[in-house]
Order: structure tokens, then C-alpha cells, then sequence
């Protein structure tokens, strides 16, 4: 079958169209564009036009990811959303600090009491009416909502789906359902995931309806699926109810490419992107996995594959400190090269920096540009204001003199905003210097190494391509040593978690440091620390194969680049299936004597009370499968589906003479 595959990342938007056969998928043909965050359509028609038309006409699905959803969590970004819980309090939410460990505002979230049985045998459900009446302020200027209720697993959400229903019919919004975003007893965490759902609804709807744009206009009626976190498919429509399944669908649609691409079951994934690295570990041909992904400060409760993220882009910013050190930031910043190809002003900007400049530290040749509209000036201080109308005309640099000429101005707000961005030196313009990259403007890479280079000499270099050779090679050394680091560290975690506390010690640190700079030793020392293991390193992203070959080999590691490792999470979309695993709980219900009395069967929407484990087996085996197929037909699912049953239990004594079954879980896989 033919596939069209995209990604949709923060700087780059990758196409290809794939032959999904029976063994590994071969690639067709790639493109690449800019991603054009003002309007989506344009980067996403840009990269589907670079493909040949013959080979888009031929496909008969198509499969997306993205990481917008992703970059929104972190940023704050999304719709205004209100949450209701039900069996709560204000005071135990701050108790429990509901903002600071699960991310929920306390303004946007309404609580009311329960009234009912744990068990769910008695319901009553709450006045809707006179709770509205009661909160009118609260429901005001929300475009969506979530709710959750305590004990709803154990009632089949009733008082959810009621809330829900009332809720669509009052104000004619989107609701959520908690229970149908997230599975976990804990109501606190199923609101916090049923919240940023609903405040993700607008962010991936209007990447949905841009995608939905660009197809229509190049005449391609086909089916569209989206990528989840865990890596698995879901359908176009269930995306836009449920896109806080999304947040990691970038970094999981990179893991699947990467590991059909090198067709490996044991490896280590890296995925150097503009912005950041994502570092993710595969045994026997499955990721590992989170049960909660957090993420900007959410706690939820979507599973999704494990990601270490550094931050470590082409897009990173590179600056000499106070102290003459070359540093790599962590602050994303557009390349010079980029810029320059944009905006041909931005050579003759750094033209005249190097021609004027003596030493500042303060790496002054940057440039700033407009990123989005700022809208309303009145929220800026004086000095933003005269900034931003400075900016409207193009970018421009501190060194301009009408930017000295703002007294008090500092841009970090501004930045951290979304609302300006900066132009400046970064590991992809030292890729363009050293020819392992070049698909923008070189010229202006070099001007900009001249320019940093002036900047901390204060002087014209008398060998000057000599200097510029020598700072490309230092910024290599600052990316491979930055990244050699955190996979040291990934490998750490793996073998030794929960051991081993989730941040690197001193110790470890100064073992890390030193092994690195004695990779090229060829006599062995007395004692030593050697890193390294089996598996594979696999590295895809654009840049990957420039960084990775100077780790695996400090590891000792074979490592591999596959041929289409630039566009692997596009690929990874295209390659991606619709998968559903789903659990069912088995709890024995004892008595006050400690006798069982029964034993609950609890799936999603139903609860069943058995009289015997064999009768709760039997029937939570088929209420397992039965969700599971369910679930995979909502995410798109077509034709026969395969199932996998699975059994475990969890004991809370284990003497030898006597276990204390605390329940049975069942494991349902469809695909």
C-alpha cells in the first residue's frame, strides 16, 4: 500500500510517500520545507509539492505527526478551558498541590461534592442547573471543558457522561469526558488530562483544518490518521476530541522511523531536531514507555514512549562567556544562514557590525525579527512598544543605534513570549561552515563566525579562515560532548533504574567528563571508566550524522545513520499502524472478616461482580477484548484484527504459605 507521510516540527515540515508492503517500507521520495508557523498550510503544501505529484496520486492513505501539540504544553499555549471535578475539594486541591504536581490552574477548575458509594452500586448525580447558577463567573468565556468524577471507573462514568451531555447542551462547547482520555483511579491526575485536552482542541484542530486544506487543494481524497504518543495511529476525527493523545506524536513517529529505517531491535534513538535532542531506548523491538507522560508542568495520565530531552538543535545558541568560554545555550535561536536566506538585509547588518565592533560579551551582531503579531501594545512597557514598531520594518540588531537608544529595553520577555525571536550563531551555521550543511546562505554563516569571533578578540584575525575553522570544530566539539553526555546517561537509567536517582550526580558528571576527553588515548590506564553496551546507536534528524559517529565511537558503539534519517519522523508517520492495548482490573471485594465475598471486573465503562476468580478471568478477558476492538475501530481500524491476551497478578505478601492477591490484570493487544 501506498502511504503519504508528514511531520509537522518546529522548523522543518518532512514529506515522503512510502510503499508500506509486507517487509520494510521502501521510501519513494522525500521533501523538505520551512514550517511556516503563521500559516501552516503554506510549509505543509511547500514540502507535499517538492514530492513528485505522480507518486502523491498514487497513495491511498496518509498518516501525520507533529510536535505542535508538544511545543503548546510547554509554552502555555491553547484554548481557554475549564475544568470540573466532582468529589473534591478547593482546600484538598491545594493540599495536594494540584497546580505545581499536575499543572491544573486553580481558577480554571470548579469542585463539588460526590454523593454516592465507592463501589458504584448508588449514584446521584449532581444539579447541573443550580450548580451553573450557583458559579456563573466560573463558566464564562470558556470555549471548551473537562470533567472528571471520583470513582467513575467504578460506576461507568456515570456522573461524567451526564455532566458532559449537560454541559454540550447548555453552552454548545467542546466537553471531555475525563474517563475517556485517561484510565487511572487518581481524579485529580484524569482531570488534569481531560483539562489540557480540552485546551488542546483549537492548537491541533487548527493544524487538522490546514492539513484537510493542503490535501483538498492538490485534489487528494484520501484517509488521514494522526500519530499518537505511544506511537500508534488514531483516526483524523478522533484526533480532534482527543488531542492531549498527540503531545509526543512527533518524537514517537521518530522512534517508529528510526527503527523500520534501521530494521534493529536493540538501539538507542537519537533525534537531533532545530530546537532540541530526543533520546529514546528500544528493547527487543519495543520503545520503552511512560504511563503518565509530564510534560510544561502536566502531570497526565497518556502513555506514550519514553524521551529524554537535551536541549541540543541546529537551532542552539552559541556565545562566548564573560570568562573567554565558548558555550552552547539552550535557548533556540533562528541560524544566521536561515536568516540571511529570508532576509538578504541581515548580510549587510552583519557586514557593518564586523566593519564597526570592538569587544562587547554581548554578542551584539544578533539580530531580532518579529515572530507573530503582538497584538494590543498595551501590555508592553514603553520601551517594548518602540522595540516592536522598530521590528515592524524588519529585523534588526542592538548595535543599530536606535535600539542603543531605548533606555531600558530587554527582550527576554519579548522572546519567551513567542512574540520576537533571535538570529545568531548556532551549530548549524558551523555545519554550513564546514560543508557537511548547506542548504542555505554560507556567506552569512561566515559573516557571523567573523562577527563572534570580533566580538570576544576585539580585533581583525590575522588567519582569519584558519580562526573560523577553529570555532566551527569547538561548536562540534560543545554538540558531540553535550549529547555523548546525556546517552551515557540514558544508558545510566536503563540498566539501573529505579536505583538511580533521574539527575546526573558531580560524580558521574566529572566520570562522563573524563572519559570523553580520553576517548583518543591509545595506551589503557591503570584504572579507567569505560561507557558503552551492545545495542545500537541509530541517529536521524538532519544533522544527526555529524554529532553521532564521534559518540558511538568514544562509546565504542557501532551507530548508524540510515539513508533516509532526515525525514525519519515522516517516514515513522507512514509507517505507523493503529495498535490498541487495553487492561482490565480484577480487585477482590472482602468483607470486614477478611473473607472475599466477590470479585469486580472493572473495564472502562462497565463494572461486573463475579462470584469466582475463574468466572472474573473469563469475563474480563472478553470485556477486554471487547474494549480493545472497540477502541481500534473508533481510531480507524479496518478489516480483521489480530488479539493478544496476556495475564499477570500483584501480590501483597508472598510468605510460602500464604499470597495476598491484591488483583488480577489483564492485557489485551489489537492491532
Amino acid at each position: 500500500m501506498i502511504r503519504i507521510g508528514i511531520d509537522t516540527g518546529g522548523t522543518f515540515t518532512d514529506a515522503v510517500v512510502i510503499d508500506a508492503g509486507d517487509g520494510a517500507p521502501e521510501v519513494l521520495a522525500k521533501a523538505k520545507a520551512l514550517t511556516t508557523k503563521g500559516d501552516l498550510t503554506r510549509g505543509i503544501g511547500a514540502a507535499m509539492d517538492a514530492l513528485p505529484r505522480e507518486a502523491l496520486e498514487r497513495a491511498e492513505q496518509a498518516a501525520i505527526s507533529t510536535t505542535l501539540a508538544t511545543n503548546a504544553c510547554v509554552e502555555g499555549k491553547g484554548g481557554r478551558a475549564k475544568l470540573i471535578i466532582v468529589g473534591t475539594t478547593a482546600e484538598v486541591l491545594r493540599r495536594v498541590d494540584a497546580q505545581g504536581k499536575f499543572g491544573i490552574p486553580y481558577a480554571d477548575v470548579l469542585t463539588t461534592p460526590f454523593v454516592g458509594s465507592y463501589d458504584g452500586a448508588e449514584v446521584t448525580v449532581p444539579d447541573w442547573e443550580e450548580l451553573y447558577q450557583q458559579n456563573r463567573a466560573f463558566f464564562e468565556g470558556a470555549d471548551s471543558f473537562g470533567i472528571a468524577s471520583l470513582y467513575a471507573l467504578n460506576n461507568g462514568a456515570e456522573v461524567e457522561r451526564s455532566g458532559a451531555a449537560w454541559l454540550r447542551e447548555k453552552f454548545g462547547k467542546v466537553v471531555v469526558e475525563a474517563t475517556s482520555v485517561a484510565a487511572e483511579l487518581n481524579v485529580i491526575g484524569r482531570g488534569a488530562t481531560a483539562l489540557l485536552n480540552a485546551r488542546l482542541v483549537p492548537v491541533i484542530g487548527e493544524f487538522l483544518d490546514a492539513i484537510r486544506e493542503a490535501f483538498d487543494a492538490r485534489g487528494l481524497d484520501i484517509p488521514i490518521s494522526v500519530v499518537r504518543s505511544d506511537g500508534t495511529l488514531m483516526s483524523e476525527e478522533l484526533a480532534r476530541t482527543r488531542p492531549v493523545e498527540t503531545i509526543l506524536s512527533g518524537p514517537a513517529a521518530s522512534v517508529t522511523g528510526a527503527q523500520v529505517l534501521a530494521g534493529t531491535s536493540e538501539c538507542l534513538i537519537v533525534d537531533i531536531g532545530g530546537t532540541t535532542s530526543d533520546i529514546s531506548i528500544v528493547h527487543d523491538g519495543r520503545p520503552n514507555r511512560t504511563d503518565g507522560i509530564f510534560i510544561g508542568g502536566w502531570k497526565t495520565q497518556v502513555p506514550g514512549v519514553f524521551i529524554d530531552t537535551i536541549a541540543l538543535g541546529g537551532d542552539t545558541s552559541v556565545r562566548y562567556t564573560k570568562n573567554s568560554r565558548l558555550e552552547l545555550g539552550v535557548r533556540k535561536v533562528t541560524p544566521l544562514c536561515i536568516a540571511a536566506a529570508r532576509w538578504p538585509e541581515v548580510k549587510r547588518k552583519l557586514a557593518y557590525y564586523y566593519s564597526r565592533s570592538v569587544i562587547d560579551f554581548h554578542s551584539r551582531y544578533e539580530l531580532f525579527y518579529l515572530l507573530a503579531n503582538p497584538g494590543d501594545l498595551e501590555r508592553y512597557s514603553s520601551p517594548e512598544q518602540q522595540f516592536l514598531e522598530l521590528l515592524r520594518e524588519g529585523p534588526i540588531s542592538y548595535f543599530d543605534e536606535r535600539v542603543g537608544a531605548i533606555v531600558g529595553l530587554k527582550t527576554d520577555r519579548l522572546e519567551d513570549m513567542g512574540i520576537v525571536m533571535r538570529c545568531g550563531m548556532t551549530p548549524t551555521d558551523a555545519m554550513h561552515l564546514k560543508g557537511d550543511f548547506s542548504e542555505f546562505d554560507v556567506e552569512a554563516s561566515r559573516l557571523g563566525a567573523k562577527c563572534l569571533l570580533k566580538s570576544y578578540r576585539g580585533k581583525e584575525a590575522s588567519e582569519e579562515e584558519a580562526e573560523i575553522a577553529k570555532l566551527a570544530d569547538e561548536i562540534y566539539e560543545l554538540a558531540q560532548f553535550r549529547l555523548y553526555s546525556q546517552v551515557v546517561g540514558a544508558f545510566a537509567q536503563d540498566r539501573f533504574w529505579p536505583d538511580m536517582p533521574c539527575s546526573l550526580d558531580d560524580q558521574m558528571k566529572a566520570m562522563i567528563s573524563g572519559s570523553w576527553k580520553r576517548r583518543r588515548e591509545t595506551s589503557p590506564a591503570p584504572f579507567a571508566v569505560n561507557f558503552g553496551g551492545a545495542a545500537t546507536l541509530v541517529g536521524v534528524g538532519a544533522p544527526t550524522h555529524v554529532f553521532l559517529k564521534e559518540v558511538g565511537e568514544a562509546l565504542n558503539m557501532s551507530y548508524a545513520v540510515p539513508e533516509h534519517a532526515g525525514v525519519a519522523n515522516a517516514v515513522g508517520a507512514a509507517a505507523s499502524r493503529v495498535a490498541v492495548e487495553q487492561r482490565v482490573v480484577i480487585y477482590p471485594q472482602r468483607g470486614s472478616d477478611g473473607v472475599i465475598q466477590c470479585y469486580q471486573v472493572r473495564g472502562l465503562e462497565r463494572l461486573v461482580a463475579c462470584d469466582t476468580i475463574d468466572e472474573a478471568l473469563q469475563v474480563g478477558r472478553s470485556l477486554a477484548r471487547e474494549q480493545a476492538e472497540a477502541e481500534a475501530r473508533r481510531r480507524g481500524a479496518t478489516g480483521e484484527l489480530t488479539c493478544d491476551i496476556s495475564d499477570s497478578r500483584h501480590v501483597y505478601n508472598a510468605t510460602g504459605v500464604m499470597e495476598i492477591v491484591r488483583d488480577w490484570v489483564i492485557t489485551v493487544r489489537v492491532e
